[in-house]
């Protein structure tokens, strides 16, 4: 195995940038949004032949960011694309632009590189470069610092804006592109954990007499922590499986007072600003209740659902002293860097994390989870050690996206303006609690609750669920005004962008003079989220308590586009995401443990499932660029939803919705 685990030398960057200058520039960003004035680095090497390498701390994990983020260097510096590449996820090596996770890419770094890159320009244009290379000889510049340096008008872009093929296209498609699970390191052995029936149980006692008497096995026990280490994989799982262990029960609960238990353990959180404030308040809920023409109250829930990215966590660990190199596949490298050396009391710097392109992860591979235990193996037998998940504990072991109920009173008056907006969040999460409405009288919080589920972030977190009850109340407040579903949202939405992409998606889509008939029905939906501005119409049909989805049409508004086709698959990739959540994915649990983390019993998304799909991109040069992950997949529930009423009269009010509809 490669020796990497030591201090990270000059020589050791020399080898995997080539010769040259790295051009470090610092400075700070004040953005809309962010708590405060925070210290950003982008760092970019020059090489002798006047290549450009940049550095960041975020990752590729199937978004496309390896390929827009070079983009927006070879824009600054004035180079051709292919000029220029990237290192991405290595925290010896790169600067900590914080996790890949929240659409902040896009937003945050992209700006960052571009100020960097636009800095090396002018200066070389000030030391009278020719090229790059030319500069990069210059060793008095080799410590340059950023300068106010002009970015480039978006109505002026020549790389950024366009259409670039994915850097790795080829590769991915080929299978030559290595991911975190292609690592099988030479002398590496490998690792299985034994677990107990849920993340609550405790271990009690073990017998492992049997697992040591195979050849080349080895055990790995601290507390709570149980695992085996072999030559091969198939060895290592057959050691695990002739442990006897023990473990205290650990109770979830009744999975059938699951809501019960959520209500009833409701505590609502007060304040918390920032991206994802926790209460929205103004006006008065009750008087606008008072004075209400029509009055809706209802009731939304979600049930838990589980990740399911297209790859498994594996992570290769190997310590040299007290010095430890991870290769895995997280979304948050520094983030995992921090919690391994906290674990283990070292340094920081002591701890290298190495990230290769990661099969996806959609909120679920922020923590050092399979990386800590793979960690503790090679610690424990000390020799460097692969550890791979299987996809049950990619299901059982990681956490889930939240359960929730979603109570919702709301009221209109006789012009079909919303008037009044009283919305609780239980255990769901506060993003996305906002309306994009004009409501004067409005209440929106967020409350905490117990969960018998390990929970955490999920793509666009709580605002996909908060969007399923907010647009499933709007469409169903239409009806009681006698309005068009579009009509209603036009009346009450002030927000031109919004407006835009409703009237584009729905021109599109033929939604004027479209009425169900003979089981088919039209939904729409729309949300802004995270800077993004979508609208969703849906038809579908209604076969029998199945529903058959038959087309998509989206109209997305992401700001100035960095690179329409990249822009096009992330919202392409977050609707057929979000058909899973409302319709048929869900995560069931006994008393003891989870019960459907293998892909047989938990339903995901098929190519049948899937209908014709239209994007439609508002490309706004004049507005900064947003992030695309997360705001697209808010509005599908809520138009599958709604189109499900048009085609049935049946109003349904959990994901995921076909359980619900064949009971109703």
């Amino acid at each position: 195995m490669l020796e990497i685990s030591r201090k990270i030398t000059r020589r050791d960057a020399a080898k995997r940038l080539g010769a040259g200058v790295l051009f470090t520039f610092t400075f700070e960003s004040t953005k809309a949004g962010d708590a405060g004035s925070e210290l950003l680095s982008s760092r970019i090497h020059v090489g002798d032949d006047g290549a450009i390498t940049v550095l960041t701390g975020k990752v590729e994990i199937g978004q496309g960011i390896r390929t827009t983020l070079a983009q927006a260097a070879a824009e600054e510096l004035r180079v051709p694309f292919s000029q220029v590449r990237l290192i991405m996820g290595d925290t010896a090596l790169v600067p900590d632009d914080g996790g890949t996770w929240g659409s902040l890419t896009t937003p945050q770094t992209m700006p960052v590189i571009r100020q960097a890159c636009a800095s090396l320009r002018e200066l070389r244009v000030r030391c009278q470069a020719k090229t790059y290379a030319e500069l990069a000889g210059m060793p008095q510049f080799s410590q340059a610092r950023a300068q106010d340096s002009p970015l480039t008008d978006p109505k002026q872009w020549k790389v950024l804006g366009t259409p670039v093929p994915n850097v790795n296209g080829p590769h991915i498609v080929s299978g030559k592109l290595t991911y975190s699970s292609d690592r099988f390191p030479e002398n590496v052995l490998h690792g299985k954990i034994i677990r107990g029936p849920n993340y609550r149980s405790k271990l009690l006692a073990f017998d492992d007499s049997k697992a040591r008497s195979l050849e080349g096995v080895r055990i790995v026990h601290e507390e709570n922590f149980l695992g085996v280490t072999a030559p091969t994989r198939e060895l290592a799982e057959k050691a695990a499986q002739l442990i006897e262990s023990r473990w205290s029960s650990g109770e979830l609960g009744d999975p059938n007072l699951l809501f019960d238990r959520l209500r009833r353990n409701a505590k609502p959180v007060e304040g918390g600003g920032g991206r994802y404030p926790s209460l929205i308040q103004s006006g008065s809920v009750e008087q606008g209740l008072a004075s209400a023409h029509r009055k809706l109250n209802a009731t939304y829930q979600l049930a838990y659902i589980a990740h399911i990215p297209l790859e498994c966590r594996t992570a290769v660990a190997q310590w040299t002293g007290n010095r430890l190199t991870v290769h895995c596949g997280t979304q948050a490298p520094f983030l995992v860097r921090s919690e391994i050396a906290e674990f283990f009391k070292i340094p920081e710097e002591n701890v290298r994390v190495i990230v290769s392109d990661t099969g996806s992860g959609y909120g679920g591979k922020h923590a050092s989870e399979c990386e800590l235990e793979a960690a503790r193996l090679a610690r424990g037998i000390n020799q460097p050690v692969r550890l791979a998940w299987t996809r049950n504990e990619e299901s059982t072991c990681a956490h889930c996206r939240p359960a929730a109920l979603i109570d919702v009173r709301s009221g209109i008056d006789q012009h079909g303006k919303v008037i009044a907006w009283d919305f609780h969040n239980i255990n769901g999460g506060p993003a996305g609690l906002t309306p994009p409405y004009e409501i004067p009288n409005r209440f929106a919080g967020f409350h905490e609750s117990d969960s018998p589920l390990r929970q955490g972030s999920y793509r666009s977190l709580a605002a996909a669920g908060n969007a399923f009850a907010r647009e499933s109340q709007i469409d169903e407040m239409a009806h009681l005004a006698g309005l068009d579903p579009l009509e209603f949202r036009l009346r009450n939405i002030s927000n031109e962008r919004l407006k835009t992409v409703l009237l584009r998606a729905a021109d599109r889509f033929g939604w004027s003079g479209r009425k169900a008939a003979d089981g088919t029905g039209y939904g729409l939906a729309c949300n802004i989220e995270k800077g993004g501005h979508i609208a969703l119409c849906a038809e579908l049909e209604v076969r029998a308590s199945d529903v058959h989805l038959r087309r998509f049409v989206a109209a997305f508004d992401a700001g100035a586009v960095a690179n329409p086709d990249m822009l096009s698959n992330q919202v392409e990739g977050a609707l057929v995401q979000g058909i899973g959540g409302a319709l048929f994915e869900e995560l069931r649990f006994d008393r003891d443990r989870i019960t459907n983390g293998v892909l047989s019993r938990y339903r995901v998304p098929r190519f049948s499932d899937v209908p014709e799909i239209e994007v439609i991109l508002v490309d706004r040069r004049d507005q900064p660029s947003a992030g695309a992950g997360e705001c697209p997949i808010t509005a599908v529930a809520p138009a599958i939803a709604n189109a499900i009423f048009s085609a049935t009269g049946k109003r349904i009010r959990e994901m995921p919705m076909l359980p619900a509809l064949r009971r109703a």
